[in-house]
């Protein structure tokens, strides 16, 4: 892997310890190794013949626990931020090869006992695969090495890496603990090169915690703070990005969102909103040899998608994470697919229709969003935008609130 590429591998961790870096927080750190097993979902008929047994693998991660400095760590009762590496191997060394991840994390306290605890965490960050569609191998019968492309599931190197699990520690003595966590994994490049199927995993971990200065640590404690306002917020952004539809195709387009929304904030912690979203996505201009999208011209209202979302974020100080789930209003592609369909006759889908995600993308959407305050009102945006389990593409920009 070239610097460049180890340098942006490295970003996630560099942001986290920005984002939460707080000194008596960093004296309260731990160390852990944890071993993985578990499965790779076979969610599509790529993944059917590529599967060809059990995840197995290693992390090792170093956490902090926050003490306070910060609202928010009393807001989300005292959670804990770490970064992780992974090592995972797909049981397939030729085609699915082995992946390396690093990525920071939030462990958020659901029962915190003396001799028992259980947390949930989640973290993103990045990925790197090793066999693509474009370097998976096979053996001819004389034991040649050849290029077999049958890896649909990946199509980069450098992917996407997404986890949550439920975590649970059992204290045994001198800062030492067993630790294990059950939960799902997922890698993909969010269509920017195709093919693009990804990698979702279920797993478990086993392994082992050391907290060095547990000797020396005295549990944090809740202090009187303000509430956070309950107010109603304005917010918009613009973001934009690249993907791919189809690999033969062997072109890129440019895709865009922009979206306004109203939040207001629940409690401290939490905020709802509704949204309205505009997508453009270059893709849809008939020329592909893709046949799922019945598009014989190139006109921009094929382009164009409008849909309301229901907003659920998560406020972790200038953070803001969370899901939005979307339902198009306006979206003339739905009536050119599937394909077969649309080619034999005129389609007249309603609003909501039963529809098969393998064959067309469907009235409903969702994203996965980060946000990151820069002041009062710039902000920074990251987004996965799915149909379901597919990813669409992912998306970033500047957002700006009212």
């Amino acid at each position: 892997m070239g610097r460049n590429k180890k340098k942006f591998l490295l970003l996630p961790m560099f942001f986290a310890i920005y984002s939460f870096g707080f000194a008596q927080t960093f004296k309260n750190y731990s160390l852990s190794a944890d071993f993985i097993y578990g499965e790779i979902l076979k969610h599509n008929k790529h993944l059917e013949n590529l599967v060809k047994g059990p995840l197995k693998g290693g992390e090792f991660s170093i956490e902090w626990q926050t003490m306070g400095e910060k609202a928010w760590h009393q807001y989300l009762n005292f959670p804990s931020v770490g970064i992780s590496t992974a090592f995972l191997d797909f049981s397939h060394p030729d085609t699915l090869g082995y992946a390396v991840a690093l990525y920071p994390y939030l462990k958020f306290p659901i029962v915190r006992q003396q001799h028992f605890n259980m947390a949930f965490k989640a973290g993103g960050g990045l990925s790197y695969v090793t066999k693509t569609f474009y370097n998976a191998t096979a053996y001819h019968p004389d034991g040649s090495v050849y290029l077999n492309k049958s890896n649909a599931a990946i199509g980069s190197h450098v992917n996407v890496y997404l986890t949550a699990n439920l975590n649970m520690e059992i204290p045994l003595t001198k800062g030492w603990s067993i630790t294990s966590n059950w939960g799902w994994n997922h890698t993909s490049n969010g269509s920017i090169v195709q093919p693009n199927s990804g990698i979702n995993m279920l797993d478990m971990y086993l392994g082992i915690k050391y907290f060095p200065n547990y000797e020396r640590y005295i549990p944090p404690k809740p202090q009187p703070l303000p509430d956070l306002p309950h107010k109603i917020e304005i917010e918009m952004a613009f973001t934009g990005g690249i993907r791919q539809l189809y690999y033969k195709d062997d072109k890129t387009y440019p895709i865009g969102t922009f979206n306004i929304a109203a939040y207001r904030t629940m409690t401290n912690f939490y905020r709802m909103g509704w949204g309205a979203d505009l997508f453009y996505d270059g893709v849809f201009n008939g020329k592909s040899a893709f046949k799922r999208t019945y598009l014989t011209t190139d006109e921009l209202k094929y382009k164009l998608r409008i849909g309301a979302s229901f907003r659920h974020e998560l406020l972790v100080g200038r953070l803001t994470t969370g899901f939005h789930f979307g339902l198009y209003l306006y979206n003339p592609v739905k009536n050119l697919e599937p394909y077969e369909e649309a080619k034999n006759g005129t389609l007249n889908k309603p609003l909501i229709y039963k529809y098969n995600i393998e064959k067309e993308d469907g009235w409903f959407y969702t994203k996965a969003v980060l946000k990151y305050a820069l002041d009062e009102h710039f902000l920074l945006s990251l987004g996965l935008k799915t149909h379901l389990q597919k990813a669409e593409f992912i998306d970033a920009g500047i957002g700006y609130k009212f």
